[in-house]
């Protein structure tokens, strides 16, 4: 149907005007509305941390999917990140998390968070979380059998015990456990089969004979040192494309194999031991 009156006309384009005005003005919602339920979950998140002054931004007045460190699916409006980093709050891991059901990515690095890492934190209880990041806090005890996250990082903390024995059986892509104050046999996360393409392990208690281990096709990352592992390196590592290796103060023993990428690394990556040598280290008798 065609407008033939001018004033119809001006008034259907005033209209159409207003409606993108609307539009631009409207608060951003990454494409999607949130889910009530998740909304008031975060809120008691806030709330358990203290209500810092950086989360001010987590109010009733806009979708949490606009709020900072937080992601949401476009389809359903449920979180799918949440990322509270370097925020300084002292707190113990907020229990509301266990609500927020969507969640794939956790990252709660660099803050003072103490006590125990809760159980929830793994697939069990979150099946669709594969990246978690507890880096940089004061949690203590030892890790739960449910952290079975495919990136894991739980570096700088005061985790005492050893390994979970779920660890054996988990799928892990990246695992970073360094400095703590971990002990036992962490040879459970290699394996020949295993997809694992990073393990540090540095500054922490673990004894293990790396002699023994099948190094996974695809490991390009071995941080180790500063432990009590003996044995000898694999000689598989020749034949590794290191992106970085270091086996150093420990108490390994014979000779270093001998290939392109190990060939980058110099003695600081090697020494202390107990007896390796070869190249970059003296030559074996």
């Amino acid at each position: 149907m065609q407008l033939t009156n001018p004033l119809c006309r001006d008034t259907v384009v005033l209209v159409a005007v207003l409606v993108v005005l609307a539009a631009a003005a409207a608060p951003r919602t990454d494409g999607a509305l949130c889910d009530k339920s998740d909304k008031a979950a975060l809120l008691a998140i806030k709330s358990a941390l203290g209500n810092p002054p950086e989360l001010s931004g987590w109010n009733s007045s806009l979708s949490c999917c606009a709020w900072s460190g937080i992601s949401c699916n476009t389809t359903t409006g449920r979180v799918t990140e949440l990322t509270v980093f370097a925020l300084n709050v002292s707190a113990p891991v907020p229990a509301a998390i266990a609500r927020l059901t969507a969640l794939q990515t956790v990252n709660l690095a660099y803050n003072r968070l103490y006590g125990r890492i809760p159980e929830f934190l793994g697939p069990r209880a979150l099946p669709d979380l594969t990246f978690l990041r507890l880096d940089g806090n004061r949690l203590d005890g030892a890790i739960p059998p449910t952290a079975t996250v495919y990136d894991l990082s739980l570096v700088g903390n005061n985790l005492t015990g050893p390994l979970p024995a779920t660890f054996a059986d988990a799928e892990f892509g990246d695992v970073d456990l360094a400095d703590n104050q971990l002990t036992g046999d962490a040879s459970m996360l290699f394996g020949a089969k295993k997809k694992v393409n990073a393990v540090r392990l540095s500054r922490n208690r673990f004894a293990f004979d790396l002699g023994r281990v099948d190094l996974p096709q695809a490991l390009d990352i071995l941080a180790i040192d500063h432990n009590m592992i003996y044995g000898t390196i694999p000689a598989a590592a020749a034949a590794r494309k290191w992106l970085a290796f270091d086996v150093s103060y420990n108490s390994l023993c014979g000779p270093i194999p001998q290939g392109r990428y190990t060939h980058r690394f110099g003695p600081k990556h090697f020494v202390p031991n107990k007896c390796l040598c070869g190249r970059p280290l003296a030559p074996c008798s």
